[in-house]
């Protein structure tokens, strides 16, 4: 089965009836279909075909959909990037895929002469709307085709490069086939009692997997229907959701936060809601109170990461609710906890979480030596740490990568110290993430300087806001004489962090 097969069975199955909701329009399971191919065949009229990379550099928009569902068509491969990120960020994604197809919003069309200077091996590029010169608009692609191409896609084949961040700070592609999307939208469906009578509410970016498995696969494989939130407003959820009436939204905890500071939340109207999800961070227990307290409906945690598409373990709200719990293992997934020499431990000790099963990514893109270090024998070591109670319900306890998770989004230290390492003054830097109540963690970075050079917070904030995506800037910095190291030089990331885990707190 692939994405494409799973789409245009439904639209078989359900025609006419909505699936999904966005700018006060609907758009039946049939001309998602319809669009979909239509938008597969005239790519393959441009030469685009098996294995070829089509770069995706949008919000939340039905475009993105006819792209995502429309290229297993032809056998091409999706490539979804954050807008957030910077030309040269762009650039290294669309260069490490191979990417032939850029297609892209309006808002982006001031960053397309750079892109291009960058990309000189890009061929197409379409942006949605009105189009500059130096591209085409996507209306052409959805103009009516001779013959709509069969599906060339298999279960087997790649359907997407999900591109994340390592710790050399150089983005993986993630390579993730159809199988491992359709296999998790099920898991997902058969753990938490779906039915074709639910509505989702997609509000996180469909860039990110959890948009793609959770809040779209996932309602099309039980014939449900879903509402976009096609910009991003967390002032906009509450009446969405009394507007829409879904039944299920997925979530980060820093949204659930501030849906709840909304003014007069208490009184929304979410009598539609059966649960509500949280994963990509972890849940901090003031927010979880806080959404019993204002919002009164179940708030149940997952827990998964890209290489394993989306989730491994969710939790069933029909289950008694262990607030910090993610839950048991998803149907036909493996999950274990190991030690240091990969050993399984027994359920209360803490360890690695490793998992297996149809959702873990075919590998890295290019990159076979990544491939083979997260892999211990079938098995994918994941970096972070967990462990089980008597009842099978796995906890989150930490992560052994340094990661930081801000609002839900991954941002890796690495990145942001070589940025910080080409700034003129810094002889040694360190960046970690410091506790903050709002978006769980904020990035912290801690600069020894050159020895008589002055650096300002202000002034190594601007630089990485010149080379980084926004939210991977630093919020905080401070300067030290010396770091603690390791007997072979290390900096001692650890007792950074600890030092300054007030910083976030000593300013609020």
């Amino acid at each position: 089965m692939t994405i494409t097969r799973l789409l245009e069975d439904q639209a078989a199955r359900y025609g006419d009836r909505t699936f999904c909701f966005c700018d006060d329009r609907e758009y039946s399971f049939r001309t998602l279909n319809d669009h979909a191919a239509r938008v597969a065949g005239n790519l393959a009229a441009q030469g685009v075909g098996e294995q070829d990379k089509v770069l995706l550099l949008m919000g939340n928009n039905v475009e993105f959909l006819y792209l995502f569902f429309g290229l297993g068509r032809i056998g091409a491969v999706c490539v979804p990037i954050n807008p957030q990120l910077k030309p040269h960020e762009i650039a290294y994604i669309a260069t490490n895929s191979e990417a032939r197809v850029l297609v892209t919003i309006p808002e982006m069309a001031p960053l397309l002469p750079t892109l291009k200077s960058l990309l000189p091996k890009l061929g197409h590029v379409y942006v949605i709307g009105d189009a500059p010169e130096a591209a085409r608009p996507f209306s052409e692609l959805l103009a009516p085709v001779d013959a709509v191409p069969p599906i060339a896609a298999r279960s087997d084949s790649e359907a997407a490069l999900i591109y994340t961040s390592g710790t050399t700070g150089q983005p993986k592609g993630v390579v993730l086939t159809h199988m491992n999307y359709v296999s998790n939208a099920r898991m997902i469906s058969k753990s938490t009692s779906l039915t074709a009578n639910d509505r989702f509410l997609c509000v996180l970016p469909m860039y990110h997997v959890n948009a793609q498995v959770v809040t779209v696969l996932t309602p099309l494989t039980v014939g449900a229907d879903f509402a976009l939130m096609s910009r991003f407003n967390p002032r906009a959820i509450l009446p969405m959701i009394a507007k829409y009436r879904p039944t299920i939204m997925s979530a980060v905890p820093t949204i659930y936060h501030v849906m709840c500071s909304m003014p007069r939340a208490e009184e929304a109207d979410v009598s539609s809601i059966r649960f509500f999800v949280s994963g990509a961070a972890p849940l901090p227990e003031e927010t979880y109170r806080t959404v019993q307290r204002v919002l009164k409906k179940p708030l149940v945690q997952g827990y998964g990461l890209s290489e394993a598409t989306c989730a491994s373990a969710v939790a069933d709200h029909l289950d008694p609710i262990k607030w910090d719990s993610v839950g048991p293992a998803l149907p036909y997934t493996g999950v274990r906890i190991v030690d240091e020499q990969g050993k399984d431990l027994p359920a209360g000790k803490v360890g690695e979480i490793l998992v297996s099963g149809p959702a873990v990514m075919a590998g890295y893109y290019k990159d076979p030596e990544a491939t083979k270090s997260v892999f211990q024998e079938g098995w994918l070591r994941t970096g972070d740490l967990g462990r089980f109670d008597q009842e099978g319900y796995l906890f989150i306890a930490g992560r052994l990568k340094d990661m930081i998770i801000r609002g839900g989004v991954n941002i890796y230290p690495q990145q942001v110290e070589n940025v910080l390492a080409s700034l003129e003054g810094v002889a040694e830097c360190c960046v970690v993430g410091v506790d903050e109540s709002r978006w769980g963690q904020e990035v912290l970075a801690v600069i020894k300087p050159v020895e008589s050079v002055t650096l300002k917070e202000g002034q190594v904030i601007d630089f990485c806001r010149d080379r980084l995506a926004a939210y991977k800037c630093p919020r905080y910095v401070r300067f030290v004489d010396e770091f603690p190291k390791t007997a072979t030089g290390k900096i001692k990331k650890q007792e950074v962090a600890e030092r300054f885990a007030d910083t976030a707190r000593d300013l609020s």
